[in-house]
């Protein structure tokens, strides 16, 4: 053991290095041994071990690693690892900004063992909030570890690869765009997606992409073909020769039975254009100087899409060159245009006749083929066999340059010399360039071959990492390549190097096998590759010839997730309970029917949706009571249970369980006869057998005649219920009831019959006449409903209409939303659904979300959720996940933070997850980490040599480190800046209705205002909630109370006059956020409205060291004068009492904290009907005491007081 004599750490190295802390507790000093210049490696253990213990908060590891070493930013473990790499792979992140910030930590340091940054390491361990905030401090994206992986491409191989069968996506351009090939689109540098088409063409799904000099042409998955660039000879088929800088529909001619032609694959070339159609025939456009259009007679050009003569063989595919167009299938190849060596055919004549072939003509290889592929560029044609052969038509000749490979994918090709006596001096010379192919094969290898160097040469690359490529394209300049992993490449070849001459060659160097030689790296052309940035899910990548425009096929943002599981409908729960809690003294009801003695509440527009005979009737007499002789009471309430549920008992295949029901039934057992013998012995006032046999049956004749008059089916509910459907018009009734039938006490379907009833929906607009109650919106409009529907649906307006809130006097409401939102309100009362959003705008659904959290609909909520899910995009995911947290949409949440981990490596490149904040962050980081199962295995352990808690506690309270400050002085000009830049978040919709409880009785409910439909924007300053920063101090608190005065467009909940005065005395009950009544102080009861200063009072939450100050501030300030008592008689409290309030422990604050706690448990667990009993009781206790007359003495009745409540704060959940 080595012990260093005044210092405080002592240090034990073991047999194999491992480092054992222990600390002298009794000589703490401030002073250190180690300088600025410490460079020892057993610092670095103490501190890299520290940093991975889990119970300790970062600002007292901070003080230990303060104290510990003086460059404990920079020293470096016997791993070679930094403070800051550890903390970044522990997810530290208050650490991590306190080294950078303060500590002026190197960010980019890497490590022994892989060459990883702090940024590489944050990534690996799926701490994705402290990657952000390395990002935003400095760190780079693009630096590479020892595998030549930068961070993104950690992401990406920790992520999904594309999917090989997808063949469909988005399309991204980029180049100069100097001809309008890429749309209306200035030159770009780096992809961009090309929303002029997207946003034109919706659902259209690029297929193929085929880019030339002057024009481009997009063929989609749904058989439709686009063109855009220069029109110049007709050669983007549009019908005239204009430029078109957004891509616009070619049409093809309809055949003679009228079936739309849709177009399979299409070809370009500089002059014309090519497509293969679903009819079978190839149809042509553009300039025909060259005759390359192949149509009878030869035009000077075609301006639209044309077929040309269909050929005997079938068609797989079709390419273009500049000078000749080439159609295939699996038994022929056919070419024609400028013979000049590229189609296969022998050297014509010299005159202009025998120049060209005018006509599609079968090209002659080597023997009977089979091609699989075939590719075509300026002066070649290149053909591949089933085989495995590779043949390149060029110079008038067919040339093998492959043979036996049968594991090609794709071939590509580029270049080729023409004919020089065929054409111009300068054409021939634009046009002759060195002739490659490429060849990828399914390893994923490409091989080139070159005119320059005749043999099949494979690519290595000047990355250190394998790069398995999908998709290869030539133009005259580079390889463009696809990986596996959705990457996108452009590359330079560099020449090989030539071989030594064989008299060159040592005489004893030992000749290696084809297979060594194929492998060695003077052997391979070298490409020296660039990633293509912003590229992560790419398909196919398409150049034109000169390298200049560029585009790519991406496939679509990853969305391998479902939406959770919606809450069921409530409708027939609500109506249900809506009927059975009908009553004659309520005031949402408006008729009443009468059967027999029987009385049954219900409300005319639910009746008259259902029944058109009651809907007359209920009409011609204007009454609010209605006789009714229609059947049983018993048969007329199933009625009424299924106009209002949709079902009944009697519409249920199985055992009637209603004794009432039962009683009907015409199967009558044993012990219900001999019931029924005691009941006509009662009605008769005899029993039978006291009289004679004769007197016995002449009655029991009678009373089976008096049966037999009543028709047979009337016993059966079933059918009795049928009658009253017919009788009363209801035709779904009916139709149910068409297919049931009862067999006993059993309801069972008929043979073959079955029949569903239609979901439960009412119509708004049905029935007018019976509107009762007008919806006010924010933009002046106002909507008209029916009070039954909106009180049954919602418990807002169920509250409302309620006696107690003088419902009789209601027949307004009043939104703060405009009209187009409390539409999209009422069509979810009333139909269940939100059929009329499912096109609409996302602002539209933030606003109805919005509405539904503020009133607590859920399944509304949930749906606007679900078609929000439906429109996450790279773009808006961030802005809707910050949405999401602000309103706890938990399920739309979910939902983004699935989607921005499935396609990280964007987000991460795009920077767009920078202005989330902290704890959504912290979220997205855990979500990731227990989403992605490659990462579960990626923790580091507390290592057992690190010192204990009680050593790292001891140092921070005895030389602490206030991170919090230390941070906000290394930063105070950013900090500034952001917070300019950030809007604060109105109150959410619980602390609204939470602060309401201590506010004026005219404003009991109280919401946020929601902004006008041009607020409501994308930018995640204007949603991102702030409820996570409202732990704010009590003067800030306190300016927001003054300055910002909330006015609420609600309809006000009043109060009820028939109740008492109790609820016009609202100041008397206690506000959630006061201390306790004093009892010596009591006020008389007075009608009179109280007169309060302060109409707004906003709740915050506060934590324990403003509580300490503001108790602090309250100390010192000087007490209040005394006021003199009006009555002679009251007492005067004692003011020697409470002068100097005792000082609070932390045990004590802890427990009044949860004891207030528990009081506010109590008050909002409790019953609205206990609130009711209390206010009977206080208004009959003020009445039995004349509390109002009495001059001699004071009499108050209250609650009791339960003592301090807690402030009530709405705290999102969080999985």
């Amino acid at each position: 053991m080595k012990e260093n004599n005044g210092s405080q750490i002592n240090t034990i190295i073991g047999p194999q290095n491992n480092i054992t802390v222990e600390m002298n507790m009794t000589n703490v000093s401030s002073e250190q041994e180690c300088t600025n210049q410490c460079r020892s490696s057993q610092h670095g253990d103490i501190i890299t071990a520290a940093i991975t213990k889990r119970g300790i908060s970062d600002s007292d590891l901070c003080s230990f690693l303060a104290y510990t070493c003086c460059r404990c930013e920079s020293v470096v473990d016997s791993d070679g690892r930094t403070a800051l790499q550890v903390a970044a792979s522990c997810g530290r992140l208050g650490i991590v900004r306190w080294l950078v910030k303060c500590r002026h930590a190197e960010i980019i340091p890497r490590d022994i063992e892989s060459g990883y940054t702090p940024l590489h390491r944050s990534i690996f361990y799926g701490k994705i909030n402290v990657a952000i905030e390395l990002m935003k401090l400095g760190a780079s994206i693009t630096e590479c570890d020892n595998d030549s992986l930068t961070v993104l491409e950690h992401a990406m191989k920790d992520g999904l690869k594309p999917d090989r069968s997808v063949i469909v996506g988005e399309l991204y351009c980029w180049g100069s765009n100097t001809n309008n090939l890429l749309g209306p689109q200035q030159a770009r540098l780096t992809p961009e997606m090309l929303d002029i088409f997207h946003k034109e063409h919706l659902g259209e799904q690029v297929q193929q992409i085929c880019v030339d000099q002057f024009h481009t042409v997009i063929v989609t998955a749904s058989g439709k073909a686009y063109s855009c660039g220069h029109g110049q000879g007709g050669r983007l088929g549009l019908g005239d020769e204009k430029s078109a800088v957004i891509p616009h529909n070619i049409m093809f001619q309809s055949n003679q039975k009228g079936e739309i032609i849709s177009c399979i694959q299409a070809a370009i070339s500089r002059y014309h254009s090519i497509f293969l159609c679903s009819d079978g025939n190839i149809y042509t456009c553009g300039l025909n100087t060259y005759k390359v259009l192949g149509q009878m007679p030869p035009p000077e050009r075609c301006l639209v899409p044309k077929p040309i003569k269909k050929v005997s063989k079938e068609v797989a595919g079709v390419c273009a060159g500049p000078y000749h167009s080439v159609i295939w299938g699996p038994e022929a190849l056919y070419t024609w245009g400028l013979n000049a060596g590229q189609l296969g055919h022998k050297e014509g004549g010299k005159g202009k006749d025998q120049q060209f072939i005018l006509m599609p003509k079968v090209v002659n290889i080597v023997g009977e083929v089979t091609i699989s592929q075939v590719v075509a560029s300026t002066g070649a044609t290149a053909v591949h066999t089933k085989k495995g052969d590779v043949y390149v038509l060029h110079e008038y000749l067919c040339r093998k340059i492959a043979s036996k490979q049968l594991d090609v994918v794709q071939i590509t090709i580029v270049g080729g010399k023409l004919d020089f006596n065929l054409l111009s001096h300068e054409i021939s010379k634009e046009y002759s360039k060195e002739l490659k192919v490429a060849i990828l094969i399914s390893t994923g290898n490409v091989l080139l071959w070159q005119e320059s160097d005749p043999q099949l040469c494979r690519c290595m690359y000047s990355i250190n990492r394998a790069v398995i490529a999908r998709q290869i394209h030539l133009n005259l300049n580079e390889l463009l390549l696809v990986t596996d992993y959705g990457e996108a490449f452009k590359g330079v070849m560099k020449p090989r190097k030539k071989k030594a001459s064989p008299a060159e060659k040592p005489q004893k160097v030992i000749e290696k096998s084809a297979f060594h030689k194929f492998l060695e790296k003077d052997d391979c052309i070298m490409i020296t590759l660039q990633k293509v940035s912003k590229i992560h899910r790419a398909l196919c990548i398409q150049s034109d010839p000169k390298g200049k425009d560029y585009c790519v096929i991406q496939a679509y943002p990853y969305r391998n997730f479902e939406f959770p599981e919606m809450a069921p409908s409530e409708v027939k729960q609500n109506l249900e309970l809506c009927l059975e809690e009908a009553d004659e003294t309520d005031d949402i009801h408006d008729i009443i029917f009468k059967i027999d003695s029987e009385k049954f509440p219900a409300h005319k527009y639910i009746i008259a949706s259902c029944s058109p005979y009651l809907a007359r009737l209920m009409e011609e007499k204007k009454q609010k009571e209605i006789v009714l002789d229609v059947g049983k009471p018993e048969i007329f309430w199933e009625f009424l249970h299924f106009v209002y549920t949709g079902d009944c008992e009697l519409t249920k295949c199985c055992e009637v369980k209603n004794t009432k029901l039962r009683k009907l039934c015409i199967v009558k057992q044993k012990d219900e006869k001999i019931e029924e013998i005691a009941k006509l012995e009662e009605e008769n006032g005899f029993k039978f057998n006291e009289i004679s046999a004769y007197e016995f049956y002449k009655k029991n004749k009678e009373n089976k005649e008096n049966e037999e008059k009543e028709p047979k089916n009337l016993k059966n509910p079933v059918r009795m219920l049928h009658e009253m459907a017919k009788r009363l018009e209801c035709s779904e009734l009916q139709k149910t009831l068409n297919t049931l039938d009862m067999e006993g006490f059993i309801v069972k379907h008929k043979y073959n019959c079955n029949y569903h009833n239609k979901p439960l929906k009412f119509d708004l607009n049905a029935h007018q006449e019976l509107y009762d109650v007008t919806v006010k919106c924010k933009d002046d409009k106002s909507l008209k409903a029916h009070k039954c529907i909106l009180s049954a649906r919602l418990e807002y307006f169920n509250n409302m209409f309620s006696t107690r809130w003088s419902g009789h006097k209601t027949s307004e409401v009043t939104l703060p939303f405009p009209k187009s939102t409390a539409d999209a309100l009422l069509e979810y009362l009333y139909t269940d659904t939100l059929s009329s959003l499912q096109n609409k705008e996302m602002e539209h659904l933030f606003r109805v979300l919005i509405l539904a959290d503020q009133l607590f609909v859920v399944r509304l909520k949930e749906q606007c959720e679900l078609l929000l899910s439906n429109l996450i995009t790279l773009k808006n995911a961030v802005n809707i996940l910050a949405f999401a947290h602000s309103y706890n949409a938990q399920k739309l949440k979910y939902c983004c933070m699935k989607f921005i981990i499935l396609n990280m490596a964007a987000f991460l490149e795009s920077r767009m997850l920078d202005e989330l904040e902290d704890d959504l962050l912290s979220d997205l980081s855990d979500f990731y980490f227990q989403e992605k199962e490659q990462v579960w295995c990626r923790v580091i352990t507390p290592y057992s040599t690190a010192v204990s808690d009680e050593i790292v506690l001891s140092i921070a309270s005895a030389f602490p480190v206030s991170l919090d400050e230390q941070v906000q002085s290394c930063s105070t000009t950013k900090t500034s800046q952001k917070e300019k830049k950030r809007r604060s978040h109105k109150s959410s919709t619980s602390e609204k209705r939470n602060s309401s409880f201590s506010d004026h009785p005219d404003s009991v409910i109280q919401f946020p205002d929601v902004p006008e439909t041009a607020e409501v924007t994308l930018d995640i300053r204007s949603i991102t909630c702030n409820i996570p920063n409202r732990l704010k101090s009590i003067v800030l608190a306190t300016e927001i109370v003054e300055n910002e005065g909330i006015e609420s467009d609600y309809t006000v909940l009043g109060s009820s006059s028939e109740l008492g005065a109790s609820f016009n005395d609202f100041h008397d009950f206690p506000q959630l956020s006061s201390p306790p009544r004093p009892v010596g102080n009591i006020a008389l009861h007075s009608k009179s409205p109280p007169q309060r200063t302060d109409s707004k009072h906003k709740l915050s939450k506060l934590s324990q060291k403003q509580r300490k100050r503001l108790s602090s501030e309250s100390i010192a300030q000087s007490p209040p004068a005394q006021e003199h008592p009006k009555n002679p008689w009251k007492p005067i409290p004692d003011i020697t009492d409470n002068i100097t309030p005792k000082k609070s422990t932390i045990n004590d604050i802890i427990s009044d904290e949860r004891k207030q706690k528990e009081n506010l448990m109590k008050i909002t667990s409790k019953l609205l009907l206990f609130t009711q009993m209390e206010d009977k009781a206080i208004e009959e206790l003020h009445k039995f005491y004349n509390t109002e007359n009495v001059a001699e003495e004071i009499i108050s009745v209250e609650r009791v007081n339960i003592g301090a409540v807690a402030a009530p704060v709405w705290v999102p959940k969080t999985k």
